[in-house]
């Protein structure tokens, strides 16, 4: 794992506890509603990546931040997606075609 991945692991794991205490759950309450133990959950908010991928998406589920992680991918919303985007199109202008007499751009 690189470094900005275990960071950024930490810091997702760091959001998830504020976002159980924020509703008042405890760590016992939220691993009895994800059906796992507070051991796992423990290691979910410490950023620990053995963690799996079903725990991550039962937590959100509970905490209702679902929602918030399909927006953050939607190609919309992807920062180099924008930005590749905005290059492809400045590409296109940039490169002006002629057909016949007249200029058409692209």
């Amino acid at each position: 794992m690189t470094a900005d991945a275990g960071f950024e692991l930490k810091e997702v794991g760091r959001l998830l506890s504020e976002a159980r205490k924020r509703r008042g759950m405890s760590v016992t309450e939220l691993a009895g509603r994800i059906g796992f133990d507070r051991r796992t959950l423990g290691q979910l908010e410490r950023g620990n990546p053995s963690v799996s991928l079903g725990v991550f998406f039962q937590v959100l589920s509970v905490l209702d931040l679902l929602r918030g992680i399909e927006e953050a991918l939607k190609p919309e919303n992807d920062l180099e997606s924008i930005s590749t985007a905005v290059r492809r199109i400045r590409s296109r202008r940039g490169a002006a075609r002629k057909i016949g007499d007249e200029k058409v751009n692209f």
